[in-house]
């Protein structure tokens, strides 16, 4: 098939990271790929230079911008694309008055729970989870033209769970670092679990906003030598290979594809009960605890330490669930299934 990705945004995040995986993947299969972001995309080299993908830039503007349809709509033309593919809202606006121009069927993937104003020339909406798709019908958009498809993740699931060896504990979180991450609550978690006398180490990866306050409350907790933060992680897979527990603190997560990057490489994970980790952890695979709450994560993170066969056999499960139903080879066929019903 010939199928157009388009996503808008400049900095990467989860859907970024979804769009750059799903575009790849395609082409990996044999598809032909035109792969449509912004000029400033932050991770536009990923794109570049790919076997059966093609790459455009535009420089969209907000909802006022009626130049980047039209110079969408022109490279679905030359491409003759067979369906368009959209991720987050910029991208669902621009695109889908460009594939109504182009007379292309199109797909737009929520990450979020979003006003579909925006999304009114979209044929069919993929939701991430089942609570995604009830906030849609909600709306009143059309049953037919929502389907639930997971994110996935392209990380390779390890073999087995490997064995905590001997040395300080470390804890991993990665994100951007924003207000809804809870890497706050997660700073205050690990001074309790310090405070018991556990000898570990926090790794938060990431940048955003909340840098700096993020150090000040490291500072004022007085365990800035214990912590590391700002720095990117260029390679999770090694993050995560060399982490005993991953924690997400997140207040509010509509998925979260980092807890599939723990799952896939079989870290033990402490969660908070937000929405999209509640539809894919369980009591079996994880450590779970209320939103919002440091003592809950302390608690939780503090079991990871004292009871590792426990950690293990839930690190097991976690993995199992990955390579079931959230790796790569699981989930692009059920994408291409819907590629295929539109364009029929």
């Amino acid at each position: 098939m010939r199928i157009a990705q388009i996503m808008l945004g400049k900095g990467f995040g989860g859907a970024e990271r979804s769009f750059v995986d799903t575009a790849l993947s395609l082409a990996e299969r044999g598809h032909e790929v035109m792969a449509i972001c912004h000029e400033r995309f932050s991770e536009i080299e990923r794109l570049s230079g790919v076997e059966n993908l093609d790459l455009e830039t535009v420089n969209a503007h907000g909802e006022w911008d009626f130049w980047t349809p039209r110079r969408i709509a022109g490279l679905l033309k030359d491409f003759r694309a067979d369906v368009v593919h959209t991720q987050l809202k910029r991208a669902a606006w621009h695109g889908g008055r460009a594939a109504k121009l182009a007379g292309v069927p199109i797909v737009s993937k929520l990450h979020n729970y979003v006003d579909l104003k925006r999304y009114r020339n979209v044929d069919k909406l993929l939701c991430t989870t089942e609570d995604q798709r009830r906030h849609v019908l909600e709306q009143g958009w059309p049953e037919t033209g929502v389907t639930v498809i997971p994110n996935f993740s392209c990380l390779l699931p390890v073999e087995r769970v490997a064995e905590r060896c001997n040395g300080p504990v470390t804890f991993l979180s990665y994100g951007r670092y924003v207000k809804k991450k809870g890497f706050d609550l997660l700073l205050r978690a690990f001074k309790q679990v310090l405070d018991t006398g556990i000898d570990a180490r926090l790794r938060i990866g990431g940048r955003g906003p909340e840098l700096e306050s993020l150090r000040a409350l490291a500072d004022e907790l007085g365990i800035t030598k214990k912590v590391q933060l700002g720095e990117w992680l260029s390679d999770v897979s090694e993050a995560l290979d060399a982490a005993d527990c991953f924690v997400l603190s997140s207040l509010d997560e509509p998925f979260g594809i980092v807890m599939l990057e723990a799952m896939a490489r079989g870290v033990p994970i402490v969660s908070s009960r937000t929405k999209g980790p509640m539809e894919v952890l369980n009591d079996y695979s994880s450590l779970l605890c209320a939103v919002g709450f440091a003592d809950g994560l302390a608690a939780q993170m503090k079991t990871i330490v004292e009871d590792s066969p426990s950690a293990q056999a839930r690190a097991e499960a976690a993995l199992e669930i990955y390579r079931k139903l959230y790796f790569v080879d699981s989930v692009i066929p059920r994408i291409e299934t819907v590629y295929s019903e539109l364009s029929s």
